[in-house]
């Protein structure tokens, strides 16, 4: 199966690969496609050319013996069967992290392959797709010979989840970091909460960062909604004291702004003032009333009162 891999410039710059056939370049490049992770794959001439020309009248083998020959590649026997190795592979390749070798054996020194009369295998290692600023890549001799493992520039995050046991990796210093940053939240609580949410959304339990996504996203979240003991302002139950009704502003038509009992008694009263006195004038106390419903209902109260005398 073909994978996916990168080419640096350097390689179009090589002087010793310049030496190869156009062709050549192409298939050295068509062979990091079908090596797995440790640059090796099963010798097999017909089966390279199906895949990596299958519209071109080629001969595979000629074209295979340039590279052996300047040392790009490595055709030896094991166990009875021969492979192809690509000698600096790991050095040059970042293969993903889930693709696993294919297991087959390595070439060892003075292993060596003739095929119509025709060493294919130099004991010289070759620069795999050199850098041009690097000079010790730029020769197959002067490369080194041992690959280098990669160097992580950064070490992996010990904390993780799984579903099997929940929250690992977490510190006393993440614990003491944290409730500093979002003093709002129960850790202990929030921990447990997120682990039974995960459990439920499996899907959504494939984090590259748990650390991120735990407190940008989780305790992040639980800090702006009011924290984990927050509780909402319903009856008979802890919430803000309720406003005196002298404070409560009521929508008044007449002025066109929402405004407390005293502020519309100002406001009536300084409209009688410009408007000069009336006869029929209305008492204050009956305006107010009706504006405000009736009130609690005294003042309709005494009307029925006062009809009921009448009769």
């Amino acid at each position: 199966m073909a994978r996916t891999r990168s080419i640096k410039p350097g390689f179009f710059k090589n002087e010793h690969l310049a030496e190869c056939q156009p062709l050549a370049r192409l298939l050295f490049v068509g062979l990091w496609t079908l090596a797995d992770a440790d640059g090796r794959m099963e010798y097999r001439p017909l089966r390279i050319k199906a895949e990596l020309f299958p519209y071109d009248a080629c001969d595979i083998v000629p074209l295979l013996g340039q590279l052996a020959e300047r040392g790009f590649v490595r055709i030896y026997t094991a166990n009875g069967r021969q492979y192809l190795d690509i000698p600096t592979f790991p050095e040059h390749q970042r293969c993903h992290p889930s693709e696993q070798s294919n297991g087959l054996p390595a070439c060892e020194d003075g292993q060596a392959v003739k095929n119509h009369g025709e060493q294919f295998f130099s004991t010289a290692s070759c620069a795999f797709n050199p850098s041009t600023f690097n000079p010790s890549t730029s020769s197959p001799e002067s490369a080194p010979s041992t690959p280098q493992r990669r160097r992580c520039s950064k070490p992996a995050d010990p904390l993780r989840w799984s579903a099997d046991t929940g929250w690992e990796g977490i510190t006393d210093a993440d614990h003491a970091e944290w409730s500093q940053a979002y003093p709002a939240a129960d850790l202990p609580v929030e921990l447990a909460k997120a682990n039974q949410w995960l459990r439920v959304n499996p899907k959504k339990a494939h984090k590259s960062n748990w650390r991120r996504w735990l407190t940008t996203v989780w305790l992040s979240k639980c800090q702006d909604r009011g924290g984990t003991h927050r509780e909402a302002a319903r009856p008979g139950s802890a919430g803000p004291a309720p406003v005196p009704r002298e404070r409560r502003r009521f929508w008044r038509g007449e002025a066109g702004r929402s405004m407390t009992e005293q502020e519309y008694r100002a406001f009536l009263a300084g409209n009688r003032k410009r408007a000069g006195p009336r006869d029929d004038a209305e008492p204050l106390g009956a305006i107010l009333d009706h504006y405000q419903g009736g009130g609690d209902g005294n003042s309709n109260q005494a009307q029925v009162e006062d009809q009921d005398a009448g009769k």
